[in-house]
């Protein structure tokens, strides 16, 4: 059975069930800043489960894409060595939200397990917590199952969302791979011993408790019911195979792989355990077929490799994956062609692969020449380091290499144990983290910025507690900027209080609000809030599982829970972020038609003075693209289209074309933003009516800001007028210095005298002019030195060899070096064998420079003359054996330092 039809046979079931089909979240996790990557099917569901957001369902079922690669979950170090360990893998789940419970759930998991999946029975064994009678007494009395294949363990059998919220016991069910699979018979002890034989395949969480510190369980009014099993653990039963990398999930990319590099794939346990050889060569491919699938798929949902957070976590899986490549073959690059492989796979399934196909595989290539271009160099000074550490007969490398390693080269700490341990060498990860927390801090010693007054803590304690008593916050800020509201919290940004006083800063939550709460991108609104007799003005917006927060000054008066108020946004601040929010709709849409639909929102900023949009895009954007990219918004802006807005499903939306926007939270039901038929986007923003009040349109910068990303930024309305008068009026000036004359038909005659061109040619023209002067004046200033003199009363001295040379000691009135070194190559000529020290004059400080004939260098450097001559004179300097160059503020001294250079020769 394909992985494919599993995957569907669960959706399908689970439907036929009542269940709601909803799809997998993305890996970026939104709105929770506890979680790495999303790595369970319940992560979208978190806040249904603590009961801050209700769903129009109470049943569902999803396929959803998880990685496990860094922090509490991190199963990288074991990909490609075990049978079932993986960075990225797909969990099938079903959910019950205060519905169905624990006789519902088991029966539901073993008929779809035993007769949907036609699994034999006998090949099943199922462990409970051994404080679940009620869960044990239902597998036998319900569906049948004999004690004796029902195992009870403790702590394995106990789920916990945290130290406190939603918990309890657990029931999973095990497959048996059959003897040949492992070495432990006995069904009890190989699962607790946890052996490949035995493998979980499904893992039902009933969420009955709500734990209290400390480890107080109090019953929940409403169990809920969380359930997760992995594809590919299913897919190795279903398909009769022991490791899940030679299921039809990850086959696809080994044997491309293997064509690639003429590799063969070997995977009997018993072949590979006699020859070390293939084992490791197996052991590479699973590494690559993992890490590809983990690299596509992060990289489709907008992760980008970096040296922080998320981003480190993907540079660490790519750059392991191109070392095992390398292993597998010095000159042939695996990855790119791997992710082709699986795009093709599952790219049906998940089409954000396809609709982003360009850019994970130009990412993917990026990323590699980077790592290669230090890889060799890198791994060749890591192979000294170890050489030295073991002719010493240390075992352990220090922290300080690991950090070099990663600092200079690139290589992330685990890759340097990867290798170092393959050479018997331990890692002082410690020491490494300290080196990494040392330079953290480096990095930070400068930072001037101020943190929140508000305790971010608490903010999220206010919002939340708000939340989960059944209260909401309305938006009336699509209707306009004036409304009325009341107060319904209030914080003095480290509690909540009942009362804000003149002069105190806080958080203010109301029933209702124009305030925008910073999202999306855009920044939050600013204002007042206000009654007959109070004022507080609004300094920032924010915004929390959508509750509103006002973060006020108090500017006099006072507000109190239940005080009626009038909230009041700045228009101007509005009308120039609505402006700039709605050009950046118009933006990337016509970065798409000029540059290709590979390019994507990869993150955004929307304020009253700017739009600044990263996308993804692999090189720089000419000038020619920036021009038709303006052109294009501003056609769209002249064309005074309605901006048109509505909801509809989510589902609807995206059949209709709409884009969705990276980092964005969407609910079921949308607010799809029109222009025209030019843009079609989801977006919870603030918008101008009609595309002609953005009125002008000017990109100001366009830079790369990490791999595959690029950064515009732009600026709308009265800040892109007044940035076109000023150049106008730039315009006007240099065309005047230049020597043109305005025309009164000044548009017209620009674009037919072409003097805007003519102007650059004319300063280019200038440029050159002055160049040569500089020559002309340059050999002037040399003619001026009379060379031929200078030689003339060139010293004699004696080399240690017993030979004749020459010295002169020259004092030239120029500053200019290069003029001096011609001058002093001129005076070497002369003299063919010998020294020669010159000293120029400056403005308060003198260059020197001093030149000895390559014969006589190696007893007499260029290098130690001139530091006698500059320290005399309290300057210094360096060079070459034969040529050196410095400065002395000191130049009354010159006298006395010439006299040190001929004493030194013996003069």
């Amino acid at each position: 059975m394909k992985s494919s039809e599993i995957r569907n046979a669960f959706i399908k079931y689970f439907e036929k069930n009542g269940h709601k089909v909803v799809p997998s979240s993305s890996l970026i996790p939104e709105n929770d800043p506890t979680l790495l990557f999303a790595n369970a099917g319940m992560n979208q569901f978190k806040n249904t489960f603590l009961g801050l957001e209700k769903r129009d369902y109470s049943r569902a079922v999803t396929a959803q894409k998880c990685v496990r690669a860094g922090g509490k979950h991190n199963d990288l170090e074991n990909v490609g060595f075990t049978a079932r360990h993986h960075t990225f893998f797909e969990m099938v789940g079903n959910f019950s939200f205060g519905d169905y419970f624990k006789k519902d759930a088991i029966h539901f998991a073993w008929e779809f397990l035993t007769k949907e999946l036609a699994i034999p029975k006998e090949k099943l064994y199922v462990t409970v917590h051994i404080s679940d009678d009620e869960a044990a007494d239902i597998w036998h009395n319900q569906e049948g199952v004999p004690r004796e294949r029902i195992f009870r363990f403790d702590k394995d059998n106990f789920w916990k969302m945290g130290d406190t919220g939603p918990c309890g016991p657990c029931t999973e069910i095990f497959y048996d791979h059959g003897p040949k699979a492992g070495t432990i018979s006995d069904p009890f002890k190989g699962i607790e011993a946890g052996e490949d034989r035995f493998v979980e395949i499904w893992n039902l969480v009933f969420m009955q408790y709500f734990e209290n510190p400390p480890g107080t369980l109090t019953p929940l009014p409403k169990p809920s019911v969380d359930t997760g099993g992995g594809l590919e653990r299913m897919s190795a039963a279903m398909q009769g195979v022991f490791n899940n990398y030679d299921t039809d999930l990850f086959q696809p990319m080994i044997q491309l792989a293997c064509k690639i590099g003429n590799i063969e794939y070997i995977s009997d346990k018993e072949v590979l355990a006699k020859n070390p050889a293939a084992a490791e060569t197996t052991a590479a491919l699973r590494v690559l077929a993992d890490h590809c699938r983990s690299t596509s798929f992060l990289i489709a949902d907008g992760a980008l490799p970096s040296n922080e957070g998320r981003g480190y976590v993907l540079r660490r899986i790519m750059r392991r994956a191109i070392r095992y490549g390398r292993k597998l073959s010095a000159d042939k690059s695996f990855l790119p062609g791997m992710a082709e492989a699986l795009i093709e796979s599952m790219g049906a399934v998940y089409p954000e692969l396809k609709t982003r196909r360009d850019h994970i595989l130009n990412t993917i290539r990026d990323e590699e020449d980077r790592f290669i271009a230090t890889l060799d160099k890198g791994t060749a000074i890591l192979e000294d380091e170890l050489k030295k550490a073991k002719s010493k007969g240390i075992k352990e490398l220090s922290g300080e290499v690991v950090f070099r390693m990663y600092d200079t080269y690139g290589f992330p700490a685990d890759l340097t144990r990867v290798i170092a341990n393959e050479q018997g060498i331990e890692v002082n990860e410690a020491a490494f983290e300290k080196e990494m927390e040392d330079n953290r801090a480096k990095s930070k010693a400068s930072w001037k910025g101020k943190s929140m007054g508000a305790d971010e803590a608490h903010m999220i304690k206010f919002a939340k507690d708000y939340l989960q008593s059944g209260k909401s916050v309305t938006f009336l800020g699509y209707e306009g900027t004036i409304g009325d509201g009341k107060v319904m919290g209030l914080s003095n940004g480290q509690a909540e209080v009942q009362e804000l006083k003149t002069g105190d800063t806080g958080l203010m939550i109301l029933n209702a609000t124009t305030f925008y709460g910073e999202g999306g991108g855009q920044a939050g609104d600013v204002g007042y809030i206000m009654n007959d007799t109070n004022r507080a003005r609004v300094i920032n917006t924010t915004k929390i599982d959508d509750i509103v927060l006002h973060h006020v000054e108090i500017e006099h008066g006072s507000f109190k829970v239940g005080t009626a108020v009038v909230t009041g946004v700045d228009p101007v601040e509005r009308r120039n972020t609505a402006a700039n929010h709605s050009a950046t709709h118009l933006l990337h849409a016509a970065l798409r038609k000029v540059l290709g639909t590979h390019v994507t929102q990869a993150g955004s900023l929307v304020d009253s003075q700017k739009t600044r949009f990263d996308f993804t895009h692999n090189k720089p954007v000419s000038s020619e693209e920036i021009k038709k990219i303006e052109d294009l918004v501003n056609e769209q802006i002249a064309r005074c289209n309605p901006v048109q807005t509505e909801m509809m499903s989510h589902k609807a939306a995206l059949e209709k074309g709409a884009m969705a926007l990276f980092g964005e939270k969407y609910a079921s039901d949308v607010r799809v933003l029109t222009m025209g038929d030019f843009s079609c986007e989801l977006c919870g923003g603030t918008h101008v009516k009609n595309t002609s009040e953005i009125r002008l349109f000017k990109i100001v910068s366009e830079a790369g800001v990490s791999s595959g990303v690029r950064r515009i930024e732009a600026i709308t309305a009265d800040n892109a007028v007044q940035y076109m008068m000023s150049a106008v009026t730039h315009l006007d000036d240099a065309l005047a210095a230049a020597g043109f004359q305005k025309s009164p038909h000044y548009i017209k005659h620009l674009e037919t005298t072409g003097e805007t061109a003519t102007l650059a040619n004319r300063v280019e023209s200038l440029k050159d002019q002055v160049k040569q002067l500089e020559k002309e004046m340059k050999k002037l200033q040399g003619g001026q030195v009379n060379v031929d003199d200078l030689a003339a009363n060139a010293l004699t001295f004696k080399t240690k060899a017993g030979a004749s040379a020459k010295l002169v000691l020259a004092d030239v009135p120029l500053d200019d070096r290069q003029v001096l070194a011609e001058v002093t190559d001129h005076l070497k000529n002369k003299i063919q064998s010998g020294i020669v020290v010159v000293v120029g004059q400056g403005d308060g400080s003198h260059p020197i420079i001093v030149s000895v004939s390559k014969e006589i260098s190696g007893e007499t450097k260029a290098g130690d003359l001139l530091k006698e001559v500059a320290g005399v004179m309290g300057g210094k300097g360096g060079g070459r054996p034969d040529f050196a160059q410095g400065a002395a503020p000191n130049r009354a001294q010159l006298n006395e330092a010439f006299g040190k250079v001929k004493s030194m020769l013996g003069l």
